[in-house]
């Protein structure tokens, strides 16, 4: 389960927990798509509008195929929704300053359109509403590119990478020992494009987090971090400070050394520095991740099966290219 900080709630979160919990979605009577009015996620939109787009007018008529688009899937409902999405939301691309469904119909210079397409069409056959899906897409392809100073945190994959994953992380949080793996298989399967990079988020709730996250910074030190958060994540219930010196020796670290730079001020430092840099970002649970600038939201989208759609994507985007049809995107 995702874990909030302290008071943080996430609407988005508990209405998809609610929608879980549901047996099911469908009915034989029609029923005209509600969007939420004013989204708190900022939405794509003509340049100047940094801060999020309204949406256009409602389309008339019935909904239509758009190439390269699969729904084939969706119900009539369904197929109402989405089809008022593509056609009231903006292109993803600011120059466009068209609609969505205009923009993957006249084929626009723009190769964001289809794939976005697509991710409402995948939301809504998954049962999201048209408010969630239109958070999704805001959240995917919207303004809000946050910019992450990597400075010297540890790091996997070439740093020149087209896709930089950025990763917050507290040692004692059940969720981040989950994710790991997750990030992992993606940082191999899609090498050399992606570089992993970790920071820490110690959260108070965690008795020994902000201990094991300064028992990392010291392992990175000496150029140990990655074997060294493996056994941190492998023993998440076992941080006790005899235990880090445990792993410490395991890993083959100078243990004068490491019991210096884990009590000194400069891991103290870069705790507090990466705290902070996730807070300006809006960080508001541990694992936090962004791609490229954009938070994978974990209230919108799944580590499994949506991070590798998600990272496919954005490679295709980068190299010009359209997903394949019917094959999902993110």
């Amino acid at each position: 389960m995702f874990i909030p900080r302290s008071g943080a709630r996430r609407p988005a979160l508990a209405a998809l927990l609610a929608l879980a919990a549901l047996p099911g979605c469908g009915g034989a009577e029609r029923q005209e798509p509600q969007f939420a009015d004013s989204p708190a996620v900022p939405l794509p939109g003509p340049p100047g509008s940094s801060s999020g787009a309204p949406l256009l007018d409602a389309p008339g008529g019935a909904p239509e195929e758009l190439p390269g688009v699969d729904t084939a899937e969706l119900v009539r409902r369904e197929r109402d929704t989405w089809w008022q999405l593509v056609s009231q939301l903006y292109a993803p691309c600011p120059e466009q300053a068209v609609s969505l469904a205009q923009c993957v119909r006249e084929s626009r210079a723009c190769a964001a359109c289809a794939p976005a397409a697509q991710l409402l069409a995948d939301k809504i056959r998954g049962g999201a509403s048209g408010a969630e899906a239109q958070a999704a897409y805001g959240v995917r392809f919207g303004p809000n590119v946050k910019q992450i100073d990597l400075a010297d945190s540890p790091s996997r994959g070439p740093e020149r990478a087209s896709i930089q994953i950025v990763v917050w992380s507290d040692f004692e949080c059940p969720s981040c020992g989950r994710a790991v793996p997750h990030l992992d298989e993606v940082v191999e399967r899609h090498a050399p494009h992606v570089r992993l990079i970790h920071k820490v988020y110690p959260l108070r709730s965690h008795p020994h987090a902000d201990a094991a996250a300064r028992a990392a910074i010291a392992a990175h030190r000496q150029g140990r971090y990655w074997p060294m958060e493996r056994l941190l994540f492998e023993n998440q219930q076992r941080l006790e400070e005899k235990d880090l010196l445990g792993y410490a020796q395991k890993v083959g670290l100078d243990m004068a050394r490491f019991r210096a730079d884990m009590a000194g001020e400069p891991a103290a430092r870069v705790v507090a520095r990466d705290k902070a840099e996730a807070d300006r970002a809006g960080l508001s649970g541990t694992p936090f991740i962004v791609i490229n600038g954009r938070e994978f939201d974990l209230a919108l989208f799944s580590l499994q099966g949506e991070l590798d759609r998600w990272i496919e994507t954005e490679l295709a985007i980068l190299g010009g290219r359209e997903a394949a049809p019917g094959g999902g995107t993110l």
